[in-house]
């Protein structure tokens, strides 16, 4: 079945209907049930339309919001100039709810229709005042970024919306009040929209809001699911899954892609009760409120082609309707796709159309949210002073910094930037630290053994003592966790990044916060193996280093308590530092998920009479559970001679006497032997390659190391039965 470019999008088509009130001040239509007129560990973006009512504020779980995009303010695209915000005192309101949550609030700038988006981009002034006139209005409000939605931009002018974006973006990063975000309103088939460079214009914004809906719209021939979650035979190729397939193959970077989602369907009047009826006129829009309550009267049904649901009813004197929507199941899907695609994130159209229903939240919350300990661990800065950023990326604004000791929960990472909670009053909802990788950079490392609190407060004070007579520091949002530095009664002392001056802060958690000890010990552990570094030739009863260059590919901070294990009692077992046989601590860095490090564990020799290959085959555990790959170890143990003295070793047999001045020397050693007939004296340096070779009878007297490298060196000396084996040390 055959879908049809849109003429209006739900943007634009809403927009058109709730405009003129806004702009006369006359009192906003509230939804009409469908019986009266018969006829929602990643970004979660929500536009914010000006016609949804402040009442539905309070409802939004602003912990599973990391963007608010209110919903509109235009631009004339004759000069560029932007207009006033529609309903003021409802982005007022919005602003009030989010920030203090740690919510960012972008505002978003529309032109609709091709004409007027080519009119506005054919002009550079117009360009560049509108650019102006964005940073200018983001610095009046204190909000957080912008949001261009631009429908549609045409082939023709193509390349002046890329260089639009990619001017307002650089704008944007240098604004003088601190780098700001742009996010891109973008169409849900990009062979249906040629002008939009979607490689070019991921690279230049921090997102791009795939608007997965309109599949089927208001004007469409045929009555069908209005965001379509997989495509199929009976519907066509075009639904999400290909929609993200699309972007990917147009270049679009996954980590720049946000799905949009509609909180609302299309009820047509049709022909007939059955699917891919045609339709007989324009459908009008269903918020997700009154969606699910129709469906829950009508009969919700749900179609196997698009996995998504719909109802139809019959009216008297008028005939079918059909009404497709997305529900928590649908939409809970699509969000799958968006765990499976990698992708930023999702979103929707829009915030407060689910009113009075929990249902998408908690989809949400499910799929996306990660309630602690689950995912999270704590971090502590290494480093003399570490800043914390808005994002991940040194082009980011430095929110504030943490102090060597300093410690914070962190649930998620890019790269070795490690997403960390931070204080919602005082910035965003999370904050980033740059870890290092481990190895060459280390920034910060694990902390395990602590206790973080999670907030269960819609916002909760932070104090400078343990009461409320102390002043307000700062505040926490719901969900957000901290870790714990003290408990002094019902009162919590926890660690902040620095906020004029305070490092720590009181917060009363006996009411107010979920308390977890040992939050990593919830996490699946992992680790690859780049490399085992070890003496592969060492004496008999020896001990020697086995280093592991790790890479931590789980969820939790390496600590003391990975032990390298056997599956049956070792011949390396070391009772100075071993558990038992089969179990070894092992220490080095306390690498953070993503950094690569070594961890080293002590061996010792069995004890031999001859020289014996031995090997072992470790893995990493913690608390009982294996991780990781397997460590594999081989070494050659020769035995080793009998120490009678720093200076002298002396093997009496019989007639038969060898001696060695010095094991380890800086100068020379000297060999000496009397035998009873002949004799062949060997050396042989680290490598294997000989360096001595000396044949002879009765006696033998050797100075070695007047003219050799300073190293280990093997020798064997050999009179008809007897061997000796050994190694001296030439320190420089």
């Amino acid at each position: 079945m055959v879908l049809l470019l849109l003429s209006l999008s739900i943007h634009q088509y809403q927009d058109s209907i709730y405009r003129p009130f806004a702009e006369s001040g006359r009192p906003l239509p509230f939804y009409v049930p469908l019986e009266q007129r018969k006829g929602l560990q990643k970004t979660y973006y929500g536009y914010l339309p000006y016609w949804v009512s402040t009442s539905t504020y309070g409802n939004f779980r602003y912990h599973l919001l990391t963007h608010i995009a209110y919903f509109s303010v235009s631009i004339d695209p004759s000069t560029g100039v932007t207009g006033a915000i529609p309903n003021p005192s409802n982005f007022t309101s919005i602003v009030n709810y989010a920030h203090p949550r740690g919510v960012k609030v972008d505002m978003t700038f529309t032109i609709f229709g091709s004409t007027s988006v080519s009119t506005f981009l054919n002009n550079a002034s117009a360009r560049q005042t509108a650019i102006d006139s964005i940073v200018s209005l983001i610095s009046a409000y204190g909000i957080d970024g912008a949001n261009i939605d631009f429908e549609f931009v045409t082939s023709s002018v193509k390349d002046s919306f890329s260089q639009f974006i990619s001017d307002l973006y650089q704008a944007l990063i240098h604004h003088p009040d601190g780098r700001k975000e742009l996010y891109i309103a973008m169409p849900a088939v990009p062979s249906w929209y040629p002008g939009y460079d979607y490689a070019y214009l991921s690279d230049n914004s921090d997102g791009l809001f795939i608007m997965g809906y309109d599949y089927h719209y208001s004007g469409s021939s045929t009555a069908g699911p209005v965001a379509p979650t997989v495509n199929s035979s009976f519907w066509g190729y075009y639904a999400i899954n290909t929609t993200i397939g699309d972007y990917i193959d147009y270049g679009a970077d996954r980590e720049k892609m946000i799905l949009g989602m509609p909180y609302y369907g299309i009820d047509w009047p049709t022909e007939t009760s059955e699917i891919g009826s045609t339709t007989r006129g324009s459908g009008n829009a269903v918020i997700f409120k009154y969606a699910v309550s129709n469906a829950s009267s009508y009969g919700r049904l749900w179609d196997t082609y698009s996995l998504t649901p719909w109802y139809n009813y019959y009216v008297s004197e008028d005939g079918w309707h059909q009404c497709w929507y997305d529900d928590s199941v649908s939409i809970g899907l699509k969000i799958d796709l968006v765990n499976d695609s990698m992708l930023q994130g999702a979103g929707c159209w829009a915030l407060g159309y689910d009113d009075g229903y929990d249902d998408l939240w908690n989809t949400i919350e499910s799929k996306l949210w990660y309630e602690p300990p689950e995912h999270h661990y704590v971090v502590e800065v290494v480093a003399g002073g570490l800043n914390i950023r808005d994002g991940p990326s040194t082009s980011y604004p430095v929110l504030s910094y943490g102090s060597q000791g300093q410690k914070f929960v962190a649930f998620m990472r890019q790269g070795n930037w490690y997403k960390v909670y931070f204080p919602s009053a005082s910035g965003p909802y999370y904050g980033w630290m740059y870890g290092g990788d481990g190895t060459s950079v280390q920034y910060l490392k694990g902390s395990t053994g602590d206790t973080i609190a999670r907030i269960t407060a819609s916002l909760l004070n932070v104090r400078e003592g343990p009461s409320t007579s102390y002043n307000v520091i700062t505040q926490f949002a719901f969900g957000q966790c901290f870790v714990v530095d003290s408990i002094d009664g019902g009162w919590s002392r926890v660690y902040l990044p620095n906020i004029d001056g305070n490092t720590h802060g009181w917060c009363y958690t006996a009411s107010y916060a979920n308390m977890h000890e040992n939050p990593e010990d919830y996490n699946l552990y992992n680790g690859f193996v780049n490399g085992v570094y070890y003496r592969d030739t060492v004496y008999s009863g020896d001990t020697f280093t086995v280093s592991i260059h790790t890479y931590n590919a789980g969820y939790g901070p390496f600590d003391s308590l990975v032990l390298c294990v056997t599956g049956s009692p070792s011949p390396f077992f070391d009772s100075l530092t071993w558990i038992d046989s089969t179990s070894v601590p092992t220490g080095g860095y306390d690498g953070l998920p993503g950094q690569t490090f070594y961890r080293n564990f002590i061996c010792r020799a069995p004890v031999v009479s001859d020289t014996t290959y031995f090997s072992e085959m470790f893995n990493f555990s913690r608390r009982g559970n294996l991780f990781g790959e397997n460590i594999n170890i081989g070494v050659v143990v020769i035995p080793s001679p009998l120490y009678i003295n720093r200076d002298t070793v002396i093997v009496p047999e019989g007639r038969f006497i060898f001696r060695v001045s010095r094991n380890v020397f800086t100068a020379y050693t000297t060999f000496y032997a009397n035998t009873k007939g002949k004799f062949t004296f060997k050396m042989f340096d680290a490598t294997g390659r000989r360096v001595v070779r000396v044949e002879g009878s009765r006696k033998l007297f050797l100075r070695f190391g007047d003219d050799h490298p300073a190293g280990i060196y093997f020798y064997v000396f050999s009179a008809g039965s007897k061997i000796k084996r050994g190694k001296v040390i030439k320190v420089r």
